[in-house]
């Protein structure tokens, strides 16, 4: 009996996780492509079965850790800033979103040959310990801004609201301190008990928003909704490059979960051909189904430090009833109730085991002149460039738009340019 509460209980936690990571950004985008009400849950639900089976395919054929994936927040900053370009050159909300398309499968058909060709592994010299630390810090102070956001923001109006801030940080320090206890139920659910309590809080205050009329019954979602695929030669580019930041955020999820986990896989060149070869099929599962293509989320690792929970078996489960749920759209509206500002503070609380990791990656060969010169440059740009306003580069080539609007993918792009340039030893 105690063993099957335990895997519920688990099951459970994997599955408010997922369903965390997984909600916000699908409304973000919705408000930044002008989507309605119908669109944007629309939206939500093929995201929630994206995001089931690519978890679970990689769980069970990719890299074969617990790795929750999600919306890239590196994908959703290029989703936001095509939106802004797409505007100033007169192009409708579904003709972007068409191009954006088409690039997420551009960049999984390459995930996906280099994996089936068992060649990702030859990138690996790319993606030091600095690089990837670089890139999981530049990550978390992008996210940070996101989720911080969320956290005091009330979802009925829009606006910051200082009961929401209060129980916001109820959570956040909540989930802190549950991660600390000497009780191992309290730690190991620490993240599900924050979330329980936080919504609590939101129905006791009245600060829930209103349920979204659906449609009852099963329902399948609907495949190209925003139209079929198309590609120029900026976005060709772009999602060229951008492969290689996912390559990126793949070896830095892995890297940072073996770290924690109990059984970690011994042949490490195979768990990223398979990680990619599945990569590629959750991004052609993202162009097909209409939605912002998901990745593994390197903050899992600090989800699993804080649970203590790094079982395949219950993973799974949750993976295929989030996947399962998402055929529901009567469900998908029960559980979009959940209050963004109770899972921002939840999964924020999760960040600073992350943080860890980025500094002992960043120090793991020590700090002299070169390492830190490198890690100042790639920091100092790259948020930098999280701060320019759109309009600042309205004029620039659409490239260099693409660039300027994204501060991880310019911050990892310098690392990685200066550590294979600079030669180790000099300076």
């Amino acid at each position: 009996m105690r063993h099957h509460l335990g895997w519920g209980l688990s099951v459970t936690q994997w599955f408010v996780f997922l369903l965390a990571n997984a909600l916000a950004l699908p409304i973000v985008l919705g408000q930044a492509f002008g989507l309605d009400g119908t669109e944007v849950a629309g939206l939500v639900q093929r995201t929630l079965l994206v995001v089931g089976l690519s978890s679970g395919l990689q769980a069970w054929l990719g890299h074969r850790y617990p790795i929750a994936d999600g919306p890239a927040g590196s994908w959703a900053i290029v989703f936001v800033v095509m939106a802004y370009i797409g505007r100033e050159q007169g192009l409708n909300s579904f003709d972007t979103l068409q191009l954006l398309s088409g690039g997420v499968l551009v960049a999984g058909l390459i995930m996906l040959v280099l994996g089936l060709a068992r060649q990702v592994h030859r990138l690996l010299f790319l993606f030091t310990p600095l690089v990837t630390g670089c890139f999981i810090l530049l990550l978390v102070i992008q996210l940070a801004g996101v989720f911080v956001r969320g956290m005091v923001t009330d979802p009925r109006t829009g606006t910051m609201s200082l009961p929401v801030l209060l129980i916001g940080l109820l959570v956040f320090l909540g989930v802190l301190l549950c991660s600390f206890s000497r009780h191992n139920l309290l730690r190991t659910y620490a993240v599900l008990v924050g979330i329980v309590l936080g919504w609590a809080a939101f129905w006791l205050f009245g600060l829930s928003p209103l349920a979204v009329a659906a449609e009852a019954g099963l329902a399948l979602p609907a495949l190209f909704a925003w139209g079929l695929p198309r590609l120029d030669a900026g976005m060709l580019v772009v999602a060229v490059l951008f492969s290689l930041l996912l390559f990126s955020n793949q070896i830095a999820a892995v890297t940072a979960v073996s770290a924690v986990v109990r059984e970690r896989q011994k042949d490490e060149h195979a768990v990223i051909n398979r990680s990619s070869r599945i990569s590629g099929v959750s991004h052609g599962l993202a162009g097909c189904f209409s939605t912002i293509a998901v990745v593994p989320l390197p903050v899992t690792a600090g989800f699993i430090q804080l649970s203590g929970e790094d079982r395949r078996g219950p993973f799974l489960l949750a993976c295929a009833l989030l996947a399962l749920v998402a055929l529901f759209p009567g469900a998908v509206g029960v559980l979009s109730l959940l209050p963004a500002p109770v899972a921002n503070a939840a999964l924020l609380a999760t960040f600073i085991k992350l943080v860890s990791l980025a500094f002992q990656l960043l120090t793991k060969n020590g700090l002299d002149n070169r390492a830190s010169t490198i890690i100042g440059v790639a920091l100092l740009l790259g948020v930098g460039c999280m701060f320019l306003p759109a309009g600042l580069y309205r004029h620039f080539p659409s490239m260099a738009q693409y660039l300027l609007g994204n501060g991880l993918l310019t911050g990892t792009l310098l690392a990685l340019a200066m550590e294979q340039l600079w030669p180790k030893g000099k300076g």
